[in-house]
């Protein structure tokens, strides 16, 4: 019997201005479970990796009573735990900085790295924390919150298909296909919060979170 919903990824799992909930809680609230929320705003994929799996380890009681539902963000963000230190209760805790840009976009990552490399980052870390999942018997969804896998013909992935098609493709919904900031892109005026901001607005998580929920159903992942 689940008690709990983790949510980890970026800014599209947490809560913004005028904007009180997102896909992680109204999950949670539709199925009457306890929401946990670990999701940064502009934090990468590294970042999510680790605490995801660091929390159950500090709390395998979790392991059998918990959904978890993971948005994948931008590759190009790179992920560094900077320092510990105590929060205002004098807890320790790490504190985390990411390399990216302004506007994080591939040639973000590119400045230094290639396309390939930033692909191959990617899909190791999907499949890292699925094998996770898997072997602990986690119950999971995952989906893109940020880029598409993108296509560069400029790089031979013939080899990184083979990580590709390791992806348990009934637990990520519309794997290379579609994301969240595609679909609220689609109707920015509708979805998204204003010109100013791109996050997705009450609508643009509603809608989108009826589409994981019926994934989720429809797969019977829960």
């Amino acid at each position: 019997m689940y008690k709990f919903l983790l949510s980890n990824g970026c800014s599209f799992l947490t809560k913004r201005k005028d904007v009180n909930s997102h896909t992680g809680v109204l999950l949670s609230d539709h199925y009457g479970y306890e929401h946990i929320g670990l999701a940064s705003s502009g934090r990468g994929n590294g970042r999510l990796v680790v605490t995801t799996k660091l929390f159950f380890y500090e709390n395998p009681e979790r392991i059998k009573d918990t959904f978890v539902l993971i948005g994948w963000t931008n590759p190009a963000r790179i992920d560094y735990i900077n320092n510990y230190h105590k929060d205002r209760e004098g807890e320790w805790g790490e504190a985390w900085f990411s390399l990216r840009g302004k506007k994080p976009t591939w040639d973000t990552y590119k400045r230094v790295h290639n396309h390939g490399d930033v692909m191959a980052k990617m899909l190791r870390e999907i499949l890292e924390l699925q094998d996770f999942f898997e072997n602990l018997n986690i119950k999971y969804c995952m989906y893109h919150s940020l880029n598409i896998l993108p296509y560069n013909k400029k790089v031979k992935l013939e080899k990184l298909r083979l990580f590709k098609d390791k992806i348990n493709k009934n637990n990520f919904y519309k794997l290379g296909e579609d994301s969240h900031q595609v679909f609220i892109n689609s109707e920015r005026e509708r979805f998204t919060i204003n010109k100013e901001d791109r996050h997705p607005n009450a609508d643009g998580h509603f809608f989108w979170y009826e589409k994981i929920r019926t994934f989720i159903e429809n797969n019977n992942l829960l």
